[in-house]
């Protein structure tokens, strides 16, 4: 009887063991499934980056040539609104000088 209770426990044993095996294996596979992802992660990342570096030198001169454009056009209609000042300048002091040295009573609406 005590061969069959060692015998038993012997194959426990084993059966621990293999467990404990199965258990390291799987544990060894999550980390090379992972470090095999960080791998694919990083590999990604770069071509990606890569692509967002030619595609901005790609179209990093179109960027300057629409700033000049709106610079110039700025620039015109700048000029546009001086010269318009310089123009209507002498009408609108004359006309609020004369509005302040000869005013023109008037009835307010509230008071008929």
């Amino acid at each position: 009887m005590s061969s069959g209770i060692q015998s038993l426990l012997r194959t426990e044993k084993e059966a621990a063991e293999i467990v404990n095996e199965a258990r390291k294996y799987r544990t060894n596979r999550l980390k090379s499934a992972k470090a095999d992802a960080q791998a694919e992660i990083d590999e990604y990342k770069k071509h990606k980056e890569t692509e967002l570096q030619n595609y901005e030198k790609e179209h990093a001169g179109l960027n300057e040539s629409i700033d000049k454009e709106a610079d110039a056009q700025v620039e015109k209609e700048l000029a546009d609104i001086k010269a318009k000042y310089a123009d209507k300048k002498e009408n609108v002091v004359k006309l609020l000088v004369d509005a302040t040295i000869k005013p023109t009573p008037e009835l307010h609406i509230n008071a008929a």
